[in-house]
């Protein structure tokens, strides 16, 4: 299931805001709420937020779109319905939500990793910028370091083959040596 972002009038006139004084509006939070409806652009907070937490990664998809991370960890336990995208002054960018659909479960004393692409589309070019937290959990792993990890692994591969023969070959002369 796909849902859109909506995003904030606040939210927008920020970035443009930022984009007029040449710098950039930052994503800061990622928070979950457990209220399901349709939102709205002149929403300035989830309708019931549970948790907030800071962005643990981001991979930048294109001109107009990002893929954001956050890790929800905690006692409590919840139905995630919306998720709120929150700049780091406060100002609540954008909302997932949809009436009568539950996004993903925060079960007690557990761990939920919510992934989303964001479309950005409907703000100015350039005008936002990710902040991460502290808590980087590498699931957007870029393809050509996958490619690099796969070329090593294959070098180490060869290696341990040419370990091995130069042992039998070192064996084989032991043995030549002592007849």
């Amino acid at each position: 299931m796909t849902l859109a972002v909506t995003i904030t009038e606040q939210g927008l006139a920020e970035c443009i805001s930022a984009k007029e004084e040449g710098i950039q509006a930052w994503i800061k939070w990622i928070s979950a709420g457990d209220r399901a409806y349709t939102p709205s652009p002149t929403q300035k907070t989830l309708q019931n937020e549970k948790q907030r937490v800071e962005i643990s990664e981001y991979k930048d998809t294109g001109a107009t779109s990002l893929q954001c991370t956050a890790k929800f960890s905690g006692d409590d336990e919840y139905a995630i319905r919306e998720i709120g995208i929150w700049l780091s002054t406060g100002t609540l960018l954008g909302v997932i939500s949809a009436p009568n659909t539950t996004l993903n479960y925060k079960a007690a004393k557990a761990h939920v990793v919510i992934l989303f692409t964001m479309d950005l589309s409907a703000l100015p070019t350039d005008s936002l910028e990710v902040v991460v937290g502290v808590e980087n959990i590498n699931i957007l792993i870029d393809t050509e370091m996958m490619k690099d990890a796969v070329a090593f692994i294959r070098s180490q591969v060869v290696q341990t083959k040419q370990s091995h023969m130069l042992m039998q070959q070192a064996e084989r002369l032991r043995q030549l040596e002592t007849n």
